[in-house]
């Protein structure tokens, strides 16, 4: 396969339209659960600024006569019935379980 690179001047996408308050930043900390340590505020405040330009960038491009998506994969993945099989070492399998009632494994909750 061969990668060509062509050199093609681009105009920024940084455009500073969208500015994330300190008062915003704090309200993402929270909502995130995250301490945002105040020396990096500033940049982290930069970062997603630039992220949320791009944003911009893509909500402009124009999708009216394109088709949806229905699947990335394409072609999309067939459907097919599930079909139980028996597992022929069962009861082995469930000897090795801390506890069972019946057929049946009793795990800790997961929540």
């Amino acid at each position: 396969m061969n990668l060509i690179c062509l050199d093609i001047p681009r105009k920024p996408l940084y455009k500073e339209k969208v500015k994330l308050t300190d008062e915003t930043l704090e309200k993402l900390g929270k909502l995130s659960a995250l301490k945002i340590p105040e020396s990096e505020k500033e940049e982290l405040k930069l970062f997603l600024t630039k992220v949320l330009s791009h944003f911009e960038t893509i909500q402009k491009i124009d999708t009216k006569n394109t088709p949806a998506l229905l699947s990335p994969l394409s072609p999309p993945l067939q459907k097919r019935e599930d079909q139980p099989l028996d597992f022929p070492e069962k009861d082995k399998l469930l000897d090795q379980a801390p506890q069972k009632q019946g057929a049946l494994v009793k795990t800790p909750s997961s929540l």
